[in-house]
């Protein structure tokens, strides 16, 4: 037998041993399996962790989770994050103006916002988010309760305020909303979860409003908030006038600014207070105080100052200046008194003339918005002014033309207060009243720009009147053609309604919010 057939016979043997050659190979076979089964299960886990990774950082998880519960509700990280980015972007607006100590380079939970150091900024807007939630979760469960749902105007609402926010976000070079939607409301948020945010706040504003026109207000209501807040609701008449008591700066031989000290700053303020004095006995001394102020308020005050004070002030007690209101109110004052009221910039002369509750009535009126259409480039060499947000000349005479065209038409017709309404749908650039036919009722004083309010609550105007009104407001310019409809509840009384409307819709939140519990849920860790 040779030797290669031997072998292979031994090979095929099973009772036989193994020689030391095929144990080693044998070895290095088992280990060579081995380790492909753990290179493939290590594979496999890679996979794993990688889509674990992917969906980690696509906020999947993290939005999901339940930050807030209450009342029933339960509501997610993009949600409480829709309240928490609002309160911080108001309080990133009031620093930009020097009125907070917010920085928004600084992570909101390494600041306080008080040098106690007692609340971060990131428990700041937590707290604001928790308040807003609780409204909403009350409001949410009365609504459904009540079987209020959104209504088409709003929904339509939603869809504009959505449309714009996608403009804004192209605006400042965002490629997409989703991105602008992440810079601004936090990471986790989505187009979906926004619109289910801006659904839920439109909603809410509508069902107060629903609660708040279905509230009834009595005259005996009206007489006792005025009985309780006439110092407000009053308008005085009165004179007055400053005299200075500001000690002025010098400039040295080197022309260097010299600030006056503090005998200099004294002796100013008593230099003052004669002439205040003065003032105010040559006042007590005339029969006709008001007419004696008018005549002499000028050898008084600066040249600058002197228009300011040379006319008669009426003004409502709420826009009084703490200064001198308290006096001005005083129910024992007399047409007539006279007084001297120190200041930190010198001493107030004043007379009272009168004090009384302002009847006028408040208007209903329709009008017609022809905006100018902006037709410009904004000019480099004028870093002052954007002439692409100003119409030119041409583009507001246009408007006008267009403005007196259509009065023409509305002239031509019928002239009622219901053809101009057409007119004002199918021609208004006013978004708030061209699908109401431009009507604006109970219209009271100073609700309007200074033209249209004159217009509009001259003492000759009667009903049917119209007029054309140049609207002079940036981002508004244009003419308005305004149809008078008449006279309507007495200015004050509107005024003190929608404040007693919403005391009581506050009241009425209030009373549903005051027993609400939060909890807190896993998801708060990603708010903020």
């Amino acid at each position: 037998m040779s030797a290669s057939r031997e072998r292979r016979q031994r090979q095929a043997d099973p009772q036989r041993a193994m020689t030391q050659k095929e144990r080693a190979e044998l070895k290095e076979q088992k280990a060579a399996k081995q380790k492909t089964v753990l290179y493939a299960a290590i594979g496999v886990i890679v996979a794993i962790l990688v889509v674990i990774l992917l969906v980690w950082d696509s906020g999947i998880f993290q939005r999901a989770q339940t930050a807030m519960s209450i009342a029933g509700r339960d509501y997610k990280v993009t949600d409480v994050e829709y309240y928490y980015r609002s309160a911080l972007n108001q309080e990133y607006t009031l620093s930009m103006y020097g009125m907070s100590s917010f920085d928004n380079s600084v992570d909101p939970a390494e600041q306080y916002r008080d040098e106690a150091q007692t609340q971060t900024y990131r428990d700041y807007f937590l707290e604001q988010a928790t308040t807003a939630l609780k409204a909403a979760a009350a409001l949410e469960n009365s609504a459904a309760e009540e079987g209020f749902t959104l209504s088409d105007e709003g929904k339509a609402s939603v869809d504009e305020q959505i449309e714009n926010t996608a403009a804004v976000a192209t605006q400042y070079g965002y490629n997409n909303l989703e991105g602008y939607l992440r810079a601004y409301y936090g990471k986790y948020m989505t187009k979906s979860a926004y619109r289910t945010c801006v659904e839920r706040t439109v909603l809410l504003q509508e069902y107060q409003q629903h609660y708040k026109d279905n509230l009834s207000i009595t005259d005996e209501d009206l007489n006792t908030y005025y009985t309780e807040n006439k110092d407000s609701l009053d308008t005085y008449e009165y004179y007055y006038a400053l005299i200075d008591g500001t000690a002025q700066s010098t400039t040295d031989a080197d022309g260097n600014t010299v600030e006056p000290t503090e005998e200099e700053k004294e002796a100013a303020m008593a230099e003052a207070k004669e002439k205040a004095d003065t003032f105010a006995a040559t006042l007590n001394e005339a029969d006709d105080k008001g007419a004696a102020f008018l005549a002499q308020v000028t050898q008084y005050v600066g040249t600058d100052a002197q228009s300011d004070y040379s006319t008669l002030n009426v003004t409502k007690g709420s826009n009084l200046s703490s200064t001198y209101s308290s006096w001005l109110q005083d129910s024992a004052r007399q047409s007539g008194d006279v007084t001297v009221i120190e200041d930190t910039s010198g001493y107030y002369v004043l007379v009272f003339q009168n004090r009384y509750l302002d009847e006028t009535p408040s208007v209903d009126i329709r009008h017609i918005l022809i905006q100018a259409e902006l037709d410009q480039q904004d000019d480099p060499a004028t870093t002052d002014v954007d002439e692409s947000t100003v119409p030119s000349q041409a583009s507001l005479d246009a408007a006008k033309a267009e403005a007196e065209s259509l009065l023409a038409q509305w002239e031509s017709g019928d002239k009622t207060a219901e053809s101009f309404g057409e007119l004002a749908n199918a021609n208004s650039d006013d978004p708030g009243s061209n699908t109401n036919g431009g009507l604006y009722e109970q219209v009271v004083p100073g609700e309007m720009f200074d033209a249209f309010n004159d217009w509009i609550f001259d003492a000759s105007r009667q009903s049917g009147d119209t007029g054309l009104v140049e609207n002079t407001q940036s981002g508004q310019q244009g003419w308005h053609i305004i149809y008078f409809q008449g006279q309507d509840e007495l200015a004050w009384k509107v005024n003190v309604t929608s404040t007693l409307k919403d005391d009581r819709t506050n009241e009425w939140i209030d009373g549903m919010v005051t027993d609400l519990e939060v909890t807190q849920g896993d998801g708060l860790s990603y708010v903020g």
